[in-house]
């Protein structure tokens, strides 16, 4: 039997040479063997990231997470942020080991318990109207005790109780526009790009006026775990992020429309209904998943995902038009 499966992929959404994989695995395996006393039976990395490594580790009588990242500062504060959040009440897994040391082995790494199912991502078709509303639910509670805690220092994406790196809310959405605007000058005219522009000035305001709120940016269709169409947990705290939490309910109809479309999309109004979003702050999502939506551009254009990109092409031209039209 194979003892590592895997997509091929480095954790960092790039193809990585299979000898350079095999020698880090090697080394994953001996690891697993030293900290568990034998060997684990299957090791299969899991694609859907891009920040660490990660692999779901298969014992005769357990199954466990091992998330790993040769930059021993990305899983730093993993540990205390779950702790955080587990006093909290939200589901998130136990932490077995971990050590970012890398005086043992040259990366840092973490061990955890394993919820059984997998990604929303993979079971969002097949859930009921009222699974995808308790879940929905489930979610945006888990934001709203999140929110409780302490303002922060700063904005942005830290640790929780660290100081974020930029000044106002305002500014991370100028930067992520200007960093990512260029992914689509090529695939809509000037006059959509000049709209864009006049739709982010539109809610200069808004933006202004945000307020250092924590947030979990990554609870999407990833990092939410479901088994028969019931959550089981709630995976990846190595920061959060101080600011908007509209932006997390954007970044999940972002990911929606990229990899599964109009089935995906009750999930989405769920999400804004059990928000209380009016009117006004659902056009504001739709814009926040614009600005997310230019980055996924590039991802496409890199990994050569014409499906998705269309897709996601197809829905900025579509929000930046329909902000248009209610406005002229």
């Amino acid at each position: 039997m194979k003892l590592f499966t895997s997509d091929n992929w480095d954790g960092f959404g790039k193809r990585t040479s299979n000898s350079s994989r095999q020698v880090f695995e090697m080394n994953l395996e001996e690891l697993m063997a030293k900290l568990y006393g034998r060997r684990p039976l299957r090791m299969k990395l899991m694609s859907f990231g891009h920040t660490n490594q990660v692999y779901s580790v298969t014992f005769p009588h357990e199954q466990i997470m091992l998330r790993t990242n040769h930059k021993p500062g990305i899983l730093e504060f993993t540990a205390k942020n779950m702790e955080i959040l587990s006093s909290l009440g939200l589901p998130v897994p136990k932490v077995i080991h971990h050590d970012v040391s890398l005086e043992k082995v040259p990366y840092a790494y973490m061990i955890l318990e394993r919820f059984p199912g997998q990604d929303l991502r993979y079971e969002l078709e097949g859930m009921t109207h009222e699974q995808l509303a308790v879940l929905a639910g489930q979610i945006i509670s888990y934001e709203r005790k999140v929110a409780e805690l302490p303002k922060g220092k700063g904005f942005g994406w830290v640790p929780i109780g660290e100081q974020g790196p930029f000044s106002s809310w305002a500014q991370i959405i100028e930067r992520n526009l200007e960093n990512h605007l260029g992914n689509i000058t090529d695939d809509v005219s000037s006059e959509a790009v000049n709209q864009l522009q006049v739709i982010k000035q539109h809610y200069e305001p808004y933006l202004n006026q945000v307020e250092p709120v924590c947030f979990l940016d990554d609870l999407t269709i990833k990092n939410v775990i479901v088994h028969e169409g019931k959550l089981q947990g709630i995976v990846d705290f190595d920061w959060v992020c101080y600011g908007d939490p509209l932006y997390m309910i954007a970044l999940t109809q972002t990911a929606v429309v990229s990899d599964i479309g109009d089935q995906g999309m009750p999930y989405v109004e769920e999400l804004c209904r059990q928000w209380g979003a009016d009117q006004e702050l659902r056009k504001l999502i739709d814009f926040y998943s614009v600005i997310h939506a230019l980055q996924f551009i590039g991802f496409h254009k890199r990994e050569k995902n014409d499906v998705c990109m269309q897709r996601v092409l197809s829905f900025i031209i579509d929000k930046i038009n329909s902000h248009t039209n209610r406005t002229a």
